[in-house]
């Protein structure tokens, strides 16, 4: 198969929030985007093996912004599958150093057909939400940012309160303090490294701004102080509407020291969504993905979570935006992820329906048709198999 591929006559949402693009022309070149525009302005290069896209939408793979997957065989399988669903790029709080040999190796295509993986350390208190390496004081939390960034992490996670799992804690229940907040987020942008922080509630929501972090993930209980202090430091929210939506607390209905909480934060949590959005708070997809199985099949919770975006305020063109551009550039890979731009990664999706109109078009797996990472076609639907190559061309590379 030809090493440049070009999608037709599609659809085109790149991923920037501007009007889609009918009958489109996506060059693809190795891994990357060659260019992209109007039929009328792209020349289709003769050695191109052509994706006819007439009908279709195409759009940026789906990049899911909070997830739980390790490095070990089954998270392999959920990047597998993740892959397959459309999701693209996984970011994982909790890879921690014994899973980034697994991110390298999907990285260099040793493993092959999984999600990219964005990888995080976990530095934590003792006794924190969540757990890895513990460190408490200032001084001891500069010192195990040190030694995550050192091990190669592509960010530090930590908590600012508690959270909904443990039967020992609640959402208020204390995490790290303002300085030690603070000493973690400078130490981890001094080394070129984001921020990533759980909480739920006051004081942490408070702490974490002071704290001028990255990233605020969940806020289920947060309050309109919290909202307009994100805005004002022009932090990234990423609330996980999925995690306080009726149908996950339905699947925790046999661990009611979780659902408690859930239940009473759920129109809390949607209320501080709306006045984020009305605020212009920039908004970011993740979900705790892949979540309780009872109640999720692979890649539908961060399909659903953009219907609970919409469900909020945002238009399906911006909740788009949110998990693709938005999440990229919370992790700071707008230059390679996220848009359909020249000199991108082409990482895209051609899917049945328009995601613009109706975003729950991306929730029924039956509609994607085709998904392609690094310029590679990496699932199909039947009609469509023609542009999938299962065997590696072994004998490139050779003298």
């Amino acid at each position: 198969m030809s090493e440049c591929k070009v999608v037709v006559h599609g659809t085109l949402i790149d991923g920037n929030g501007g009007e889609p693009v009918p009958d489109s022309v996506v060059v693809i070149r190795g891994k990357c985007i060659e260019a992209v525009g109007k039929a009328t302005d792209v020349i289709v290069p003769e050695d191109a093996e052509v994706i006819d896209a007439t009908g279709k939408t195409v759009l940026p793979g789906i990049i899911e912004g909070h997830a739980h997957v390790g490095g070990n065989a089954q998270g392999q399988k959920v990047l597998r599958l993740s892959l397959q669903r459309g999701i693209t790029t996984v970011c994982s709080v909790s890879v921690n150093p014994p899973g980034f040999p697994t991110r390298d190796a999907i990285a260099s295509g040793e493993i092959r057909g999984c999600a990219r993986l964005i990888a995080a350390s976990i530095v934590t208190c003792t006794n924190g939400h969540v757990k890895f390496r513990a460190a408490d004081g200032p001084w001891e939390v500069r010192k195990a940012v040190r030694e995550m960034v050192m091990a190669g992490s592509d960010f530090i996670k930590t908590a600012a309160s508690g959270g909904f799992a443990g039967k020992n804690e609640v959402c208020a229940s204390p995490n790290y303090t303002p300085e030690e907040l603070t000493a973690l987020t400078t130490e981890a942008h001094g080394w070129g490294v984001p921020v990533v922080v759980h909480c739920h509630t006051q004081p942490g929501l408070s702490y974490c701004i002071d704290a001028g972090v990255d990233q605020i993930h969940h806020g289920a209980f947060i309050d309109e102080a919290a909202v307009r202090g994100i805005k004002e430091k022009d932090l990234f929210y990423m609330p996980t509407l999925a995690v306080t939506c009726q149908r996950n607390i339905d699947g925790f209905i046999d661990q009611p020291w979780q659902t408690k909480e859930m239940k009473e934060s759920q129109p809390i949590h949607r209320e501080g969504v709306r006045l984020a959005h009305e605020l212009g708070v920039k908004l970011a997809v993740g979900t705790d993905y892949p979540g309780n199985p009872r109640s999720w099949d692979y890649g539908d919770r961060t399909m659903y979570e953009m219907q609970e975006l919409v469900a909020c305020g945002l238009s399906p063109m911006e909740a788009i935006v949110a998990a693709t551009r938005n999440n990229a550039d919370a992790y700071g890979r707008l230059d390679e992820l996220g848009t359909i731009e020249a000199g991108k990664r082409a990482d895209l999706l051609v899917v049945t329906g328009n995601p613009a109109e109706d975003v729950g078009v991306l929730y029924e797996a039956s509609n994607i048709n085709i998904v392609m990472k690094d310029g590679v076609v990496e699932s199909t639907d039947e009609a469509h198999k023609k542009h999938y190559r299962i065997r590696e061309d072994v004998t490139r590379g050779r003298r």
